[in-house]
């Protein structure tokens, strides 16, 4: 019978019972090129194996649906990739074994006000093929592997100058999936940074909160994002409700807006 090998390869991006075997922190970096201009990262391999990962910096942007768009053809005049640095690029790890990664930026000294952002990686790759004497034991059986590496991408931004945004609640609507109910929140975002915070919704009459999301994040190229919030319960007739959105403070003035919606 002749012998069949088929090694199939799952990548996984971002599955959570995937994403829980190496641990990352921090999960965002901000940096500025005055004093902030470096970062330190921790990994912890959390799994029961012995994992591998390379370790690389790459540009994308967000589109207005939530997914990434990489950009491989061209270095975009936002990265940061060009003058940063990181070290080490590769480590293994046992399991329970943690170590660190360093990034710094060195950013030209005519570098021009705006924000620069790219990413740093943190890609699951096989370890070393099993010995020789292993793979050519003969088989006569199909043997299928299938093996899940995990992509962990973590945002590194660096603001040049005193950078601000204006942000609106333009729209909403109500959306039914899995007998849920979930309100759509669209924020608009002008101005020269990026923005991330959380997404709340109240009861406008009780104060009762009624959903919330957090880290919802529009970066400078989204001038809108749309985002889904879950009801803790449905709404009953007439109901008022205040939606917030509330900047995380450590943005340079950071802002809450919040519009009321009657349903």
């Amino acid at each position: 019978m002749k012998k069949i090998f088929l090694l199939a390869t799952l990548v996984l991006f971002l599955v959570p019972s995937v994403y829980a075997n190496l641990l990352v922190t921090p999960t965002r970096v901000e940096l500025d090129n005055k004093r902030d201009k470096s970062a330190v990262f921790s990994l912890v391999n959390k799994s029961s194996e012995t994992s591998r990962y390379e370790i690389y910096l790459e540009d994308k942007r967000l589109l207005d649906s939530g997914e990434f768009e990489l950009l491989e053809s061209e270095v975009p005049s936002t990265s940061l990739t060009p003058f940063t640095r990181y070290s080490p690029r590769r480590v293994s790890l046992s399991p329970e074994q943690g170590t660190r990664v360093r990034l710094a930026v060195r950013p030209p000294k005519d570098i021009k006000s705006g924000e620069y952002r790219s990413y740093i990686v943190f890609h699951q790759i096989p370890l070393a093929s099993t010995t020789e004497s292993e793979a050519s034991k003969p088989s006569d059986t199909m043997k299928l592997s299938v093996t899940a590496y995990l992509r962990i991408a973590i945002p590194v931004i660096m603001r040049v100058g005193q950078l601000t945004a204006e942000l609106t609640i333009e729209s909403n609507g109500l959306n039914i999936q899995d007998d849920k109910q979930q309100l759509i929140v669209e924020i608009v975002r002008e101005g020269q940074r990026s923005s991330y915070g959380d997404v709340e919704v109240f009861d406008a009459d009780t104060n009762e909160l009624l959903g919330s999301l957090k880290n919802a994040s529009i970066y400078t190229e989204n001038e809108r994002r749309s985002f889904a919030i879950t009801l803790n319960e449905p709404l009953k007739p007439n109901t008022k409700l205040l939606v917030k959105y509330i900047e995380n403070d450590g943005l340079f003035e950071a802002k809450t807006v919040e519009q009321t919606v009657n349903f």
